[in-house]
């Protein structure tokens, strides 16, 4: 018997599951109990094909949207509160009394940008204010992966690797012969 979004109830399960984060064979495991005693390769493919049904993935997104919503976090807030924080200025803290002379700003007096960029701040026994803003190059960092900036940069790493990996032969723990080694350090080991 198919739900109102036209899942059986292990097709449902298997969303829900997929939705709150498990891996695609954890979830079709968790969903089809029987599928503990598959080999790994069978499971990997049944997952895939139900992870590829157009009502299994409308499900799971549905499912994480309103997970989204409850929690009261949308991608665009997330992506707005990144870019107050990576496009923040300190100048936002200084205010000019009538004479043109500066003096910093209360947290209260703060505008809606430049609050978002605080992290902290302290008033000591004086009165003076001590502000300490979020880290900028953590949220430009954040912002560049969301852009995707990032992809070719990863790829040239994992390719780096895997032809640094292709160009090793034999054992990478063999000795080293004596003449290989620099002559200090050759020569210390007799002694």
């Amino acid at each position: 018997m198919k739900n109102e979004h036209g899942l059986t109830p292990q097709r449902e399960a298997y969303a829900v599951a997929l939705a709150s984060g498990l891996s695609q064979a954890d979830a079709y495991r968790k969903a089809y109990p029987k599928a503990e005693r598959w080999k790994d390769e069978t499971v990997w493919q049944a997952a895939s094909r139900l992870s590829s049904d157009s009502k299994v993935r409308a499900r799971v997104q549905a499912i994480q949207a309103a997970a989204a919503e409850k929690a009261g976090l949308r991608a665009a807030e997330i992506l707005e509160e990144t870019r107050r924080i990576a496009l923040s200025t300190p100048k936002g803290i200084i205010g000019r009394r009538a004479n043109g002379q500066a003096f910093v700003l209360m947290p209260n007096e703060l505008d809606d940008a430049t609050a978002a960029a605080i992290a902290s701040f302290e008033i000591d026994d004086m009165g003076r204010i001590k502000y300490r803003f979020w880290d900028k190059n953590a949220a430009l960092e954040r912002a560049a992966k969301i852009l995707g900036l990032f992809g070719k940069d990863n790829e040239q790493k994992a390719n780096g690797l895997v032809t640094l990996y292709g160009r090793l032969t034999g054992s990478v723990f063999q000795p080293v012969p004596e003449a290989a080694l620099p002559e200090s350090e050759g020569e210390g080991d007799k002694g």
